[in-house]
């Protein structure tokens, strides 16, 4: 079976979507399938790998607009000269027989990603978000694959929270059994323990002292506001360990204001996240927004509890006393403190360590590989 998987960006250093799908696209190798990653030729050169071909589409335009309307267009060009069995498609394009929104629809995004602004400048944003050409054009692309090509697509949303953003944007008109959740899946490696007393000396703490790690890039919509609030306000004295890219200098004031600067360290990207896993004492992830979190899976899957919102698709697989705590609201301070708390009790931590084998094979990326081929298979039988 030959599969192209179309997404425009394929930069696996930025993690998030593209290092999913070039996971993904490995693991469909593993399982026999020929696979091409369909992406917009950029000045990095794609990872190498035997199991998957990249196939670069060249854009010529300036603008970042012009740049993804090009790729769409040479991508559905490149798909049919091609003749692929199938076409999944994470960059929306209308000659795609498999959609997969790896980061939830367009619509929902917009949406989500103003919500967290008071209510005058959730104004000013929505009225912005109308003169953003590019967001625009992929949100009608989106619109169009699902509503005009609805007989011939089929939907695999990472999660249930994805699926209910598909028949809603969709209005009724999508074939609800055309939309099929295969739930996000992570390679999650083995967390070395030996690793904890060296990167906690390095961070000058005590081994006795709780750490609550945060992990993202965008740290606005994951919340990392809401979690230094919380650090403010809770009981215990847990230091937070923030991992990833991102500008820390307007939360190093925020934490200045709050008092807690001494109980926050930025550490950047220089260390794998696997070891910071080793690190933690809980993850906290309290975003505004996540279709389905892999830094949630990858935590779960290492015996790591979380405290996350019900705006993040992968607290579907979370149970309550056993990995963890999902709030209603991201801005919910002592709710957040709480669920901290919550999971840095030991029964939460033990129970949660002795379910990560069970969940690393649940949420494993070659679980997420085999349902997608059982869904190819599908589309074929269907055709």
């Amino acid at each position: 079976m030959r599969v192209a998987i179309v997404q425009e960006h394929i930069a696996v250093a930025r993690g998030g979507a593209e290092t999913s799908t070039f996971e993904m696209a490995r693991r469909l190798g593993e399982l026999g399938l020929e696979v091409s990653i369909v992406h917009r030729l950029a000045t990095s050169a794609p990872p190498s790998d035997p199991l998957v071909r990249f196939l670069p589409v060249p854009v010529r335009a300036v603008t970042r607009a012009g740049q993804t309307f090009q790729f769409v267009q040479g991508a559905q060009r490149l798909c049919r000269e091609q003749r692929f069995d199938i076409v999944h498609a994470v960059t929306p394009c209308l000659c795609a027989n498999v959609y997969q929104p790896r980061g939830g629809t367009y619509a929902e995004t917009i949406s989500r990603s103003t919500a967290m602004c008071g209510p005058w400048l959730r104004a000013v944003k929505r009225i912005g978000r109308r003169f953003n050409v590019r967001q625009q054009f992929l949100r009608r692309m989106e619109e169009t694959l699902l509503r005009k090509y609805g007989g011939c697509v089929f939907v695999a949303a990472l999660s249930e929270y994805v699926r209910r953003q598909v028949l809603s944007l969709a209005a009724s008109q999508f074939p609800a059994e055309r939309v099929r959740v295969v739930f996000n899946g992570v390679e999650a490696g083995a967390v070395r323990g030996e690793e904890r007393p060296g990167l906690r000396s390095e961070l000058g703490l005590e081994d006795a002292r709780r750490v609550v790690l945060f992990v993202a890039h965008n740290f606005k919509l994951k919340g990392l506001r809401e979690l230094l609030r919380a650090t403010a306000a809770g009981r215990s004295d847990w230091v937070v360990v923030v991992a990833g890219r991102g500008d820390s200098r307007p939360y190093e004031r925020l934490a200045h204001r709050l008092g807690v600067a001494q109980r926050v360290r930025f550490a950047g990207t220089s260390t794998p996240v696997a070891s910071w896993y080793a690190t933690a004492d809980v993850l906290a992830h309290p975003t505004w927004y996540d279709p389905c979190s892999r830094v949630v899976l990858e935590a779960l899957s290492l015996g790591l509890p979380v405290v996350t919102t019900r705006y993040n698709g992968a607290a579907e697989i979370m149970e309550p006393g056993r990995h963890g705590v999902v709030l209603d609201e991201p801005d919910d301070i002592s709710g957040l403190a709480g669920g901290i708390e919550t999971c840095l009790q030991h029964a939460v931590r033990t129970a949660c360590q002795a379910d990560a084998p069970r969940m690393s094979a649940q949420l494993s990326m070659a679980r997420h590989a085999r349902e997608l081929k059982a869904l190819y298979e599908g589309v074929l039988a269907a055709r």
